[in-house]
């Protein structure tokens, strides 16, 4: 598919690896104004710290943190700022295997699946596993995490986490939209399998 600019949008990519193997989660952003570096360095600079003092903490000591990328989906030459970032989770004891995550759902206010988004939460100790069902307690912990990244300005200002739907039935829009994340949730208390995370794969 074509590269497609996101009016006032941002990607923020959040790094890191277990067992030798990336991981990847994807946070999307409209900016109130302008996507300028400045606005695009403290955006970074605020998720990397969200990433290792509200995520990390909750994640297996066998996995850590070792980057946060912005790109500006603005323009298609926009700028990507990179951060160096090296936090181990803050759980002490074995991960679950690689391809095993906890799935949070981002809603917005509008129905259909252009307008929901996930991130597969990796490193699940296996302390919060019971064959395969998450502890009440892990789920409402990482849902709160999450939930500190919702809200116009309010995480950090003049931005808003969101969904950016570039496809509405098969066909690209014509420009990308952005629609504000309003609530989280996770379907079902069950572990989610993310293959590509598999030795010898990936992200």
């Amino acid at each position: 598919m074509p590269v497609q600019a996101v009016p006032q949008g941002a990607l923020v990519q959040c790094m890191g690896v277990v067992d030798g193997q990336l991981t990847i989660n994807d946070l999307s952003f409209v900016c109130s104004g302008a996507v300028t570096p400045t606005a695009l360095n403290n955006l970074v600079a605020g998720v990397e710290t969200w990433f290792t003092g509200s995520l990390a903490p909750l994640l297996s000591e066998d996995w850590s943190t070792t980057r946060v990328v912005g790109t500006d989906l603005s323009s298609l030459t926009g700028p990507r700022i990179e951060v160096p970032s090296v936090t181990a989770g803050g759980v002490t004891g074995e991960a679950a295997p690689n391809n095993v995550a906890a799935c949070v759902s981002l809603r917005t206010d509008q129905r259909g699946r252009s307008a929901r988004g996930r991130n597969f939460v990796p490193a699940i100790p296996n302390s919060v596993i019971t064959l395969n069902t998450l502890s009440p307690t892990f789920i409402t912990d990482l849902l709160s995490a999450y939930a500190e990244l919702i809200g116009a300005g309010t995480f950090v200002a003049g931005w808003e986490l969101c969904i950016i739907s570039r496809v509405f039935e098969g066909l690209d829009r014509t420009p990308p939209i952005t629609i504000p994340v309003t609530g989280l949730t996770m379907v079902g208390n069950s572990v989610r399998s993310m293959r590509s995370r598999e030795i010898g794969h990936g992200a």
